[in-house]
């Protein structure tokens, strides 16, 4: 997304145009933020989407003899950190 040039805003005196001014900036700014914030979310989404399909893959080739044995040992490290 690109950076939206700011507006300036002079303040000669307090009006209610000025106001209206000042929260449009600001409303601007907000929506810009929100938007950005937003497609990293959706980024982040969907690499963690890509690394899930990957993981799955890589269990769908896996012999179940190794992923038994590989819980076997998880559960015996588990009890070995407990004592």
């Amino acid at each position: 997304m690109s950076e939206q040039a700011h507006t300036a805003v002079t303040v000669p005196e307090p009006t209610p145009e000025v106001a209206a001014q000042l929260l449009d900036v600001v409303a601007d700014h907000s929506v810009d933020h929100a938007l950005s914030d937003i497609e990293r979310m959706i980024a982040r989404l969907r690499a963690d989407a890509v690394e899930a399909a990957e993981a799955r893959e890589v269990l769908r080739n896996t012999p179940a003899a190794v992923l038994r044995e590989a819980l076997r040992l998880r559960a015996a490290a588990r009890i070995g950190a407990t004592r």
